[in-house]
């Protein structure tokens, strides 16, 4: 007795299609109910599955007592075809839609702490009464070079900072959320500056200064300002977050340019004074920085949405 011999059948060899039809004569093992299920000719059917049985050198069914019956080759392909079909089917449907009231799904944020301490509070809030299975991992921002492979590769869904500097990047969409102005902060009964109009350019250049400086570096939206009509400041203190640094300029004589939504909060908890810069600086601006893959999809489109109706309410 002779071994069966199968031909070397590569899937880049294979009419697709002809997979389809061999799924429905498997399930209804009758080639004209197989054609009606799949909108075919009862002669393209049978033509189909005479081609699939010369590319797979088996007769896959044959003529039973109450129709077709498998063979033992086509037995064994029936189960793992029909799972194929169902997967493939439902890659291909379109995207349910996503219900916050019933959803259950872990985000991943990247974010700085200035965009944590002023987003986080009133998205927190709304997720508890709208949207209750819906979970946030917020890790730190990753340098504005390594955004791009994070958010490409899936470590981040979302990556929520300063836009001041376009991101980099094939693939990237971005959409702003707020903008956001700098103030100078000193404590309350500071020695030298008593009121905004102790707050001059000499004044803010002579005192020493706090700098928040997140990747240990010198320079900012200050310094290039200072630079540009030949000035410069003395930093005598630097940390890396900028939630340490109320309650240090509450404390000393220190001197903080800061987000004016950072100042006015701590200003209403801690003995401090808010005023106004003595040389202009520029604006910057929050946004949203997401990959394409995950354009589209409902859930993300969602969240996309809540973060920029928060945006537009801090």
């Amino acid at each position: 007795m002779h071994a069966m011999h199968y031909p070397q059948t590569s899937l880049a060899e294979l009419d697709l299609n002809l997979l389809r039809v061999l799924d429905a004569v498997l399930a209804t093992r009758h080639v004209t109910q197989a054609a009606r299920r799949l909108g075919l000719s009862q002669s393209a059917t049978s033509h189909a599955l005479a081609r699939l049985r010369e590319a797979l050198g088996d007769e896959l069914l044959v003529r039973g007592p109450d129709g077709l019956v498998p063979t033992a080759r086509g037995a064994a392909l029936q189960g793992p075809l029909r799972e194929i079909m169902e997967r493939l089917t439902q890659a291909l449907a379109p995207p349910t839609p996503f219900d916050p009231a019933t959803a259950r799904r872990t985000f991943r944020l990247g974010a700085a702490d200035y965009a944590q301490f002023v987003l986080l509070p009133p998205v927190l809030t709304h997720l508890a009464a709208h949207a209750p299975g819906v979970d946030l991992w917020v890790l730190p921002a990753p340098p504005a070079e390594a955004v791009p492979a994070a958010l490409a590769d899936g470590e981040l869904d979302l990556m929520v900072g300063a836009t001041t500097a376009p991101l980099a990047g094939a693939g990237l969409f971005e959409r702003a959320l707020f903008e956001e102005q700098f103030v100078c902060v000193v404590r309350e009964g500071h020695p030298v500056v008593r009121a905004a109009e102790d707050l001059d350019l000499e004044t803010f250049c002579t005192l020493p200064h706090a700098f928040i400086a997140p990747r240990g570096r010198s320079g900012g939206a200050v310094d290039s300002a200072l630079e540009r009509i030949g000035r410069a400041r003395r930093i005598a203190l630097a940390v890396p977050h900028f939630l340490v640094i109320p309650h240090v300029i509450a404390g000393s004589d220190l001197i903080v340019t800061l987000a004016a939504r950072v100042a006015w909060h701590f200003a209403h908890t801690l003995p401090l004074r808010v005023l106004p810069p003595p040389l202009p600086l520029p604006a910057f601006g929050i946004g949203l920085a997401w990959h394409e893959r995950q354009h589209r999809d409902p859930g993300h489109v969602w969240l996309r949405d809540l973060l920029a109706r928060v945006g537009a309410g801090v």
